[in-house]
Formats: C-alpha cells, sequence, structure tokens
C-alpha cells in the first residue's frame, strides 16, 4: 500500500471512531522521520485508548504491523509509529499544551 493512501486509510479509522480535529500532515520534505504525521483528539482517557487500539487491530488485519507505540494504556497521549506515518491521538488539553501543529503547520494537509 502507498504511504499516502495509508496515511489517508489512517485518518478514515480514526474518523470511523470519532476522532476529533484530525489532521494529516505531509512532512516528508521538512523532515526525516516519516513523510506523514497525523494528529487526532481523543475526548477522554479511554476514547484516547479506543482510537488508537482500533488503528492498531484494524491495521493488523492487513498485515500492517506498528514498529512502536506508546502511552495507549495510560489514554493521555498515545503514539503510533508505522515507519513513514507517525500518529498522535491525545486529549484536548495535551494537545493544546503541546501544540505539534505549530511544528508542522507549515507543510501541505491531506
Amino acid at each position: 500500500m502507498k504511504t499516502e493512501t495509508l496515511a489517508l486509510k489512517i485518518k478514515g479509522l480514526l474518523d470511523d471512531k470519532k476522532g476529533e480535529d484530525i489532521v494529516c500532515f505531509s512532512i516528508g520534505e521538512k523532515s526525516t522521520i516519516a513523510d506523514y504525521m497525523i494528529i487526532s483528539t481523543g475526548n477522554v482517557d479511554t476514547h484516547v485508548k479506543a482510537l488508537a487500539e482500533y488503528v492498531i487491530v484494524e491495521l493488523k488485519k492487513e498485515d500492517i504491523q506498528p514498529i512502536y507505540h506508546e502511552g495507549i494504556h495510560n489514554g493521555i497521549w498515545a503514539c503510533i509509529d508505522y515507519g513513514d506515518i507517525i500518529v498522535h491521538i491525545m486529549r484536548k488539553n495535551e494537545r493544546d499544551f503541546y501544540n505539534l501543529e505549530s511544528i508542522w503547520g507549515g507543510c501541505p494537509k491531506i
């Protein structure tokens, strides 16, 4: 699967489970860490967990495994690394505080 197609699929999965304010930045020209950065908000801890687990489970069905994930069990900020795509799912307060969009906001959105 093409990287952009996978990024759009992840964005759709987050939308399916009511992730909020989902953005997907194409960061490949500005960064060597990934090609795409996806950021989504979950309402509460259980919503953050559910969003992250849903993405992982659905992609595993297609034999797409994360390289690494962190923070899913605490439900405050989950990060899932798919190599060329990094997914951040966090509560609103954390998203506002860390403001990842300020880092990647100049990159094109898909």
